[in-house]
């Protein structure tokens, strides 16, 4: 389960709390949608990738071939230039321990990924943490954002994220660089903890696919970061493109 640990201010627990009683997260989840993964094909790409970065992750590494795969899955404009080190260093575990930075500071994850990656911008790098540890991390994209952060006054919903999305007139992506990253991603994952605490407390089930059973990744009907983060991902999407949520977009 993840941490229950999530430093967060009064003004916006109770903004989350007022979202989690407006919003059904459940449905959310139930609905989630990008290219081939939905919940009719058990997210089958998904948890491809879950499987394979979470078994590499455990050796504290993942390769640049499993980082394209990320990228691809994405849909990254411009894999062509995608540069990075054969093996990418990235220290999730003491031994058989976390290491002591995820639970404290998330955003330490993209301190040690970005220098050796090329052409991969925040949101991928951020992917490459939550498909290395489903349990921890989610991806922050630009629908997420632009929902809940800065950048989109049209999609804004509620501000919980002092972070800004940017339209260069062909796609969006997070402004880089800004003074919010990267620890306003700290703050993202610490968010979802919340919410997945709030979530698994009132009892509600996360209907998994039951591969990722199989695979030790979940604990049945236990809501994860990574499953929070998808649920907040529909519903971005659907805010921003209604009823287009498989339209690709950062």
């Amino acid at each position: 389960m993840s941490f229950d640990y999530y430093p967060l201010s009064d003004t916006l627990q109770h903004a989350i709390d007022s979202f989690l009683k407006n919003q059904d997260l459940l449905y959310w989840y139930q609905n989630y949608s990008w290219e081939e993964d939905t919940q009719g094909s058990n997210f089958k790409n998904i948890v491809n990738l879950e499987v394979e970065l979470f078994e590499s992750a455990k050796h504290n590494r993942v390769s640049c071939e499993q980082v394209m795969n990320v990228a691809k899955w994405g849909g990254h404009p411009m894999l062509d230039k995608i540069q990075c080190k054969k093996i990418v260093d990235l220290s999730l575990y003491e031994g058989e321990k976390l290491a002591s930075w995820v639970r404290e500071d998330p955003a330490e994850g993209l301190r040690q990924i970005r220098p050796q990656v090329y052409y991969v911008g925040p949101t991928y790098i951020t992917k490459i943490l939550r498909f290395s540890l489903p349990a921890e991390f989610g991806a922050l994209d630009t629908r997420i954002t632009r929902v809940f952060g800065l950048g989109d006054p049209k999609h804004s919903y509620v501000h919980l994220l002092n972070l800004e999305a940017q339209d260069q007139g062909w796609k969006w992506f997070i402004k880089y660089p800004q003074p919010a990253w990267p620890d306003e991603y700290s703050t993202f994952i610490f968010i979802l903890r919340y919410m997945v605490q709030k979530l698994n407390q009132q009892g509600i089930k996360c209907p998994h696919p039951q591969i990722l059973y199989d695979h030790g990744l979940r604990t049945p009907g236990v809501w994860e970061c990574a499953d929070v983060e998808m649920a907040l991902f529909s519903f971005a999407s659907e805010r921003i493109y209604p009823k287009m949520h498989q339209r690709k977009g950062g």
